[in-house]
């Protein structure tokens, strides 16, 4: 019991070292030529894993109290707890919609906003202003997932294998269809009347407004 609780105490502090040296390195001029977020972001997670590595085995040499699967155990999950913080906070931040639509409706506190307004905000400032298409489209180029030649713009056969895995994964987890060029979900309404109107016409029985002729 007492070696678990410190094996489970040994390792929580590496996982806690490791994002500490990622947020070290988020901030020094390491990789900041890469100009996409998540590839910069991959980036320093592993090179924050393998100081991290290089950290623990310098101190096991005066501690001696780490075997090397202990070690290579706590770079594991200290490389995955950073992944997970990149991806779920900030790449999330960096490209959601939802997060510069609740700035604009601070921004407007003052004026309440509807809908329209938001939607008219989001078109001249998101898209207008900080030119997100153009962003966009500078990484897919980037990503391999287009190419752009005399200003038009081709998707490659990665970006097909890309957009394939994309329409699995949505109908694996039942994301909006829309955002992959899938048909749109059909409302329970929809799918209630598809079934209606497709069962035969009970013998003697009252014709529907679909079978009625006109007058």
């Amino acid at each position: 019991m007492k070696h678990s609780l410190g094996l489970c105490t040994l390792l929580t502090i590496a996982a806690l070292l490791g994002f500490g040296i990622y947020l070290g390195v988020t901030w020094t001029p390491l990789f900041r030529g890469v100009d996409i977020l998540f590839y910069r972001g991959l980036l320093l997670c592993g090179v924050s894993a393998v100081l991290l590595g290089l950290l623990l085995t310098a101190a096991n040499r005066y501690l001696k109290t780490m075997e090397s699967a202990t070690i290579i155990a706590a770079v594991a999950i200290s490389l995955s707890f950073n992944l997970v913080f990149l991806i779920v906070l900030p790449v999330t931040i960096d490209r959601s919609v939802s997060v510069f639509m609740l700035a604009e409706i601070e921004a407007r506190q003052a004026s309440a906003p509807d809908t329209a307004q938001l939607e008219d905000g989001f078109v001249q400032h998101y898209v207008h202003d900080m030119r997100q298409i153009d962003r966009r489209v500078h990484e897919q180029a980037l990503s391999g997932n287009i190419t752009v030649s005399d200003g038009k713009i081709q998707l490659t056969s990665r970006g097909r294998r890309f957009l394939d895995l994309a329409r699995l994964l949505a109908r694996l987890f039942r994301t909006d269809p829309r955002f992959v060029g899938l048909a749109p979900p059909l409302s329970g309404r929809t799918v209630w009347l598809n079934k209606f109107q497709s069962l035969p016409p009970k013998a003697g029985g009252r014709a529907t407004s679909a079978e009625r002729p006109a007058r």
